[in-house]
């Protein structure tokens, strides 16, 4: 058997490495992503969503055949927003987000040292 002999220094410095490492999330990180994905998705679709809860206060226990139409439009406008695509665009925000934090920590860390 041939075994990648790669020191752990070389596979840090790797770019295919490095970008699989850091393309990971944890189960914590990828909830914060979807929860944000969702305050989006609801604010976005406040109308509809205030639409099916003013339905469903005329209806009462008839809300599940009377407000259909809303609960459509509520549930369509959702699933519009949580789509892999928009998750996907949130995780790179977040992490644009992150970098930039970083680099102000870094650059505060700097202007101390020097003085």
């Amino acid at each position: 058997l041939l075994l990648n002999t790669m020191s752990l220094n070389d596979a840090r410095l790797d770019s295919e490495n490095r970008d699989v490492r850091l393309g990971r999330r944890t189960l914590p990180e990828e909830k914060a992503i979807y929860d944000e994905a969702k305050r989006n998705a609801i604010n976005a679709c406040k109308p509809h969503i205030d639409a099916f809860a003013a339905c469903d206060k005329l209806q009462g226990l008839m809300v599940i055949f009377n407000c259909r139409k809303e609960n459509n439009a509520m549930n369509d406008c959702m699933r519009a927003l949580m789509t892999p695509e928009h998750l996907d665009k949130i995780r790179e925000q977040r992490q644009t987000r992150m970098l930039e934090e970083k680099m102000e920590e870094m650059a505060v860390g700097a202007a101390g040292a020097k003085k």
